[in-house]
């Protein structure tokens, strides 16, 4: 089954901008020549998936993961640039959050507190917190304990319940949570923000014929520039599209060597 998703900042309030994305970027390939007979958009898709499968025309997919585990299945086809805070250009970065009352003024104020992580496999919820972490630790471990939450909004919820004292949340969703749900993002506050790392990219799988996949980017292209998908991309906060620049992308290994190097291999 070949399938298109957009699994990375997904929450239930985009559904409707999310698909008007992607019938706008289907309707592009019908007339440039691309089968997109039987493309299911797939919403069940998680946001770390077992790979970039055959099938898959179009997805979004973490860097960290794709260039650590996913490699050669991908083909990058463009790099979104997201109008939030947080953001420079074709990058962004992970907030470390906090609850809005909680008398913390730096991280360092959070040694020995429980980490909230939504995934190992995560770049803003585990890799880039890691390095800035690291570089502070001391090589010794920093927190009393690491619990896995499973999801950026999941890891918001258990800081709210109390269960953790602070996680790590891609400034991009932070951005979407308070835009749709201003009245419980009052419950937290950014406390600090990681190194910025290159925005989560656009992909196909690496069994898409290069003609198509060229077809993809250019689509993608064009709905940047089109009035009609105007107020769609307001909503989706798309303020641009680069070539992705894949030197960027191998940089956020060279952040996992750096943590490993000052005696910090993992969250701890």
């Amino acid at each position: 089954m070949r399938t298109a998703s957009l699994p990375m900042y997904a929450l239930p309030e985009m559904e409707a901008a999310n698909s008007a994305f992607w019938a706008a970027l289907k309707q592009r390939l019908h007339t440039k020549g691309v089968d997109t007979a039987g493309i299911k958009l797939d919403s069940e898709r998680g946001p770390v998936p077992p790979g970039i499968g055959s099938g898959i025309v179009f997805t979004q997919i973490c860097g960290y993961p794709l260039f650590k585990h996913y490699r050669d299945q991908a083909i990058l086809l463009a790099t979104p640039h997201y109008a939030m805070p947080g953001c420079v250009g074709s990058t962004h970065r992970a907030f470390f959050m906090v609850r809005a009352g909680d008398p913390a003024e730096r991280l360092e104020d959070l040694r020995g507190g429980t980490f909230g992580c939504n995934s190992l496999l995560s770049n803003s919820g585990m890799n880039l917190p890691r390095l800035s972490l690291a570089r502070i630790a001391g090589g010794k471990p920093f927190f009393s304990s690491v619990v896995m939450t499973g999801g950026h909004v999941a890891s918001l919820e258990r800081l709210d319940d109390g269960s953790i004292d602070i996680c790590s949340i891609d400034n991009v969703t932070w951005g979407f949570f308070r835009k749709f749900r201003p009245v419980a993002a009052e419950r937290y506050r950014v406390l600090d923000e990681t190194p910025s790392s290159p925005s989560l990219p656009f992909v196909t799988s690496v069994n898409t014929t290069e003609s198509d996949a060229g077809a993809i980017a250019e689509a993608l292209h064009e709905i940047m520039g089109d009035p009609q998908t105007a107020n769609m991309r307001g909503i989706l906060q798309l303020a641009a599209l680069s070539v992705p620049d894949v030197a960027a992308y191998e940089r956020l290994a060279e952040y996992e060597r750096e943590a490993a190097d000052l005696g910090f291999p993992e969250l701890k």
